[in-house]
């Protein structure tokens, strides 16, 4: 008879865990790389029996769930993971898409192939998976496949033009390589490439007639403010606070105060400070940066087409409010060209000029590396201007203090490749120095990497 004895990879992992301590920095991260893996692994057998699970619970009282006197299949999962029903919900879906039948599973395997392969080899949460396969799913040839009705405005968006491979190819291999957080921004993006114009303007608009702010004192004497807004009611304000509490981190470090006021302190004051300000506009502004500033295409521009984008909001917007909010004489309208570049600014000083410190934010969007809103930031020179770089846009970038700090800490190199940054690790975290691509070329899809994505060929 033969022997079927095996030992448990998770007794074994578990033993290296526990046995560590004494391992160089690299190999400790390889562990818990392996633990990640075998955790991922984990995942994949709860999902597939929560989709068992859920053939077994079908509708009405005769269904598992109701029998176990639970409200729903998800609610019976969240009881024996512990987690929340809403994870629970996500193991299911994950579970049923990879593993249920044609029937059982829309959006499974035979339509987002990729996606499911990504996700079985373990390298896709179910976070990242539902995530994306929420918005995969609102492309044209996935509806067609799953003989779902489909807009001939969604084919015309600039991703329903492109084939489901290619944007799913695409947008894949980035998540798999990226924080949640990041793939949280690349489904907005994706989101907002299959959303016709005026769908989004209708979206946008149920937006505006849901915002609601409002104002009560506490039994203790302190107010209570509370507002619910669209984005860009908020923008102004978000602008405002963003450039108020900039201003302030700056003066902590310059004094350093003993009694250092929180973030939340800081923003408090900041809405108190906008009040006298409004209340006496003739004041000067305290070196508050308060301008809102939108960026779109020139042909979104001109056709009120598309969308386009305000600092420190992540959603795009419909080039058409944009369009009409750009006639603000407080917003600051950067037309760009049709991959981003801005143009006609550079001059031999060490200090980068107001021009080029907004061209730049124009084009970075932020910090070129986390995405931290440009207010947090500054430009910095690639190049250091002691050792002979220029001032000029080629050889500026937009940082955050952390990561501008960091970066030379580490000794990273910044290069650009075809308008966009890319960040080289020191041989001492990756000996081949393999470029790293920045935030915005991590969270969106161009035409150049939907063609290399392709194996057919060009659009």
């Amino acid at each position: 008879m033969p022997d079927t004895t095996t030992s448990d990879p998770l007794d074994a992992l578990r033993t290296r865990v526990e046995a560590s301590d004494g391992l160089p920095d690299w190999d400790a991260v390889a562990l818990m790389r392996e633990a990640v893996g075998q955790r991922r692994e984990s995942d994949l057998v709860v999902a597939q029996m929560a989709a068992k699970l859920a053939v077994r619970s079908g509708p009405g009282r005769a269904g598992l769930a109701s029998r176990r006197g639970f409200k729903g299949i998800d609610q019976l999962i969240a009881s024996e993971t512990g987690g929340t029903v809403t994870e629970a919900e996500r193991l299911r879906i994950m579970g049923t898409a990879l593993y249920g039948t044609a029937d059982d599973a829309p959006g499974g395997a035979s339509v987002l192939p990729h996606l499911a392969y990504e996700a079985r080899e373990g390298r896709l949460s179910p976070d990242k998976f539902v995530l994306l396969r929420e918005v995969l799913m609102r492309h044209p040839d996935a509806r067609d496949m799953d003989g779902l009705p489909v807009d001939d405005a969604v084919r015309a968006t600039p991703l329903g033009r492109r084939s489901l491979a290619r944007v799913e190819r695409m947008a894949v291999d980035k998540a798999v390589i990226s924080p949640l957080r990041t793939v949280r921004s690349l489904a907005v993006q994706l989101e907002a490439g299959l959303t016709p114009p005026p769908v989004g303007e209708e979206q946008y608009e149920e937006l505006h007639r849901a915002r609601t702010a409002s104002v009560r004192e506490e039994a203790n004497g302190m107010f209570r403010v509370t507002a619910l807004l669209d984005p860009l009611t908020a923008a102004p304000l978000l602008t405002a606070l963003d450039g108020y509490m900039s201003k302030q981190f700056r003066a902590a470090v310059d004094d350093e105060p003993a009694d250092q006021p929180t973030p939340g302190q800081m923003r408090a004051d900041g809405l108190s400070w906008l009040g006298r300000h409004a209340n006496g506009c003739r004041q000067p502004h305290d070196a508050v940066k308060t301008t809102v500033n939108i960026r779109i295409t020139l042909e979104d521009f001109a056709s009120g087409t598309g969308h386009g984008e305000v600092d420190g909001i992540s959603r795009p917007l419909p080039g058409s409010l944009l369009r009409w909010y750009a006639a603000d004489a407080e917003i600051v309208c950067t037309v760009l060209g049709r991959f981003g570049q801005v143009l006609e600014h550079g001059h031999a000083k060490r200090l980068f000029t107001v021009g080029q410190r907004k061209a730049i934010a124009q084009r970075d969007r932020g910090c070129a590396w986390c995405g931290a809103p440009p207010s947090h930031c500054d430009v910095h020179h690639i190049v250091y201007w002691i050792n002979g770089g220029r001032t000029d846009l080629e050889n500026g970038i937009m940082l955050c203090v952390t990561c501008h700090h960091w970066i030379h800490r580490d000794g990273w190199a910044i290069r650009f490749r075809q308008g966009s940054p890319e960040f080289l690790p020191p041989a001492s975290i990756d000996p081949d120095r393999r470029p790293r691509a920045g935030y915005q070329a991590r969270i969106r899809l161009n035409d150049a990497e939907l063609v290399e994505a392709s194996r057919a060929g060009p659009p």
